[in-house]
């Protein structure tokens, strides 16, 4: 073996010994200074809502570590202090003059090399014996000390700690809304739709509580709600008009559709995800997300039964327009004659069961059912054909529905009560108490006459229930629609 290369085996041996003596207690001091920081930030998580203070201690510790790992290397041993370090434990630092000079340079070098060989053995195993210090006693006390402090912090949360927890949850439960809305966005392609759901994802990063970020979900569900509202009424009425919509329209119907539905179970699965944080939900807003859920249902049940009937227009298809005539409410009975005339020739009369009013135009409901016969042409041929249907609808009097019923006195005030003595209509009631009945006199206004107090009424309701900002721009243009009418 090269003399050379032999003596560096022994100063790469020395290397990896001093690097272990140096480097051990610079972890220790590293993991006792991760350890105080993890204490200090549980600390301050005690009497400070400090959301995510558990997440941020572990990644506290974890860069103390790693920035210990770099100054550890950083501050290594090299090639050359080791073999200082090794010479010294040599007669006459033979070593350091051995390496100094090259093969055959000088003519001690030789023998240079030689001795220095020789006396390798003895001189690393002197270095072996040497005095190593690879524990910190203070270190590893402090090391013990602060992992019991922290430790016990850890398992025992305060008050505190506690609420930053369900913060925590919160922000979770947002950022999930976040991502739901992300997704039906890229999944969306009318350029419209897309631009709803953009402006929604730019609510949501302006909430800072879960009921607030549903809030917006659902205020943005009601306004999607609206837009496909006048589609399908333009679509219909384009449709008896001979046209239809245009590609981009149909495509942003299925779109609205498709958010609408998605919007709404998300809104549910999101008030059952606050629900078991504990935090309290208004009661309107329980109420709104599940009118939603009702009509995400029945708007889908509407849509399966509006292709089945699509997908029959092509063999028969026939609208049925109802007029009801001669309807007038005497007591508590009446009756009604509703007749349906289609493309088929089918004529139904009905005697209405029950009815009520004391004014002719007001309405009443009856139901009945009746044998028809009916014949129809068609553009292949002529038939005819008999049958029974059923039918039901309401009737409209011959008067108008503009009129309002007033009180003429408030209600709750101690006056002699008016019995109504009128007969009952047929039929087993589910029970019947005696006794006279305080009924309340009023008067027939006109619409225009009361919508005045009317919009005060409601103004003043608005701001005492203190309803959101959005809700009472509603009422406020619904009053300013009925005037700009009038």
């Amino acid at each position: 073996m090269d003399r050379q290369k032999y003596l560096m085996k022994y100063i790469n041996r020395a290397k990896r010994s001093l690097n272990a003596e140096k480097m051990l207690p610079l972890l220790q001091y590293g993991v006792f200074l991760s350890l105080v920081f993890t204490l200090a930030i549980l600390f301050v998580s005690r009497f400070f809502v400090f959301a995510y203070y558990d997440e941020i201690a572990l990644a506290v510790a974890c860069a103390t570590i790693v920035a210990t790992a770099v100054y550890m290397w950083w501050k290594r041993v090299r090639t050359k202090e080791a073999l200082r370090r090794l010479d010294d434990f040599y007669p006459f630092n033979e070593l350091v003059t051995a390496l100094s000079f090259k093969e055959n340079e000088h003519p001690l070098a030789d023998s240079i090399m030689d001795k220095a060989v020789k006396e390798s053995e003895k001189a690393f195993e002197r270095f072996k014996r040497r005095t190593k210090q690879y524990w910190r006693p203070k270190a590893l006390f402090g090391i013990l000390i602060v992992s019991i402090i922290t430790a016990a912090l850890w398992i025992f949360p305060s008050e505190t700690q506690q609420e930053a927890q369900v913060v925590e949850k919160e922000q979770e439960v947002i950022r999930d809304i976040k991502k739901e809305v992300a997704k039906l966005e890229r999944k969306a392609e009318s350029e419209d739709v897309k631009k709803e759901l953009k402006e929604l994802l730019g609510r949501l990063k302006e909430a800072e509580t879960p009921e607030q970020a549903l809030r917006e979900v659902v205020k943005k569900q009601k306004e999607l709600k609206l837009q496909e509202q006048k589609l399908q009424e333009k679509r219909l009425a384009e449709n008896a008009d001979g046209s239809g919509l245009t590609e981009g329209e149909l495509q942003k119907l299925k779109d609205l559709a498709e958010v609408q539905s998605s919007l709404a179970q998300h809104a549910l699965s999101t008030q059952k995800a606050i629900s078991k944080l504990g935090a309290p939900l208004s009661f309107e807003l329980q109420n709104t997300i599940g009118k939603m859920m009702e009509d995400a249902q029945t708007g889908s049940k509407n849509g399966s039964t509006s292709n089945h009937q699509t997908g029959n227009s092509n063999t028969n298809q026939g609208n049925n327009n109802q007029q009801n005539n001669g309807q007038q409410g005497q007591g508590s009975t009446g009756s009604g004659n509703n007749q349906g005339q289609g493309n088929t020739g089918s004529n139904n009369q009905g005697q209405g069961s029950t009815g009520s009013g004391n004014n002719q135009g007001q309405w009443n409901t009856g139901s009945g059912t009746g044998q028809g016969q009916g014949s129809g042409s068609g553009t292949g041929g002529q038939g005819s054909g008999s049958g029974s249907s059923a039918g039901g609808g309401a009737g409209k009097g011959s008067g108008g529905r503009t009129l309002l019923s007033i009180p003429s006195e408030r209600l709750g005030e101690r006056r002699p009560p008016t019995v109504d003595g009128g007969p009952l209509g047929q039929g087993n009631p589910a029970g019947e108490q005696k006794g006279q009945v305080p009924v309340t006199k009023g008067t027939v206004r006109s619409y225009e006459e009361v919508i005045g107090a009317y919009e005060e009424r409601y103004m003043q309701s608005a701001k005492r229930m203190q309803l959101p900002r959005d809700l009472q721009n509603v009422v406020e243009s619904y009053f300013s629609s009925l005037q700009s009418e009038q």
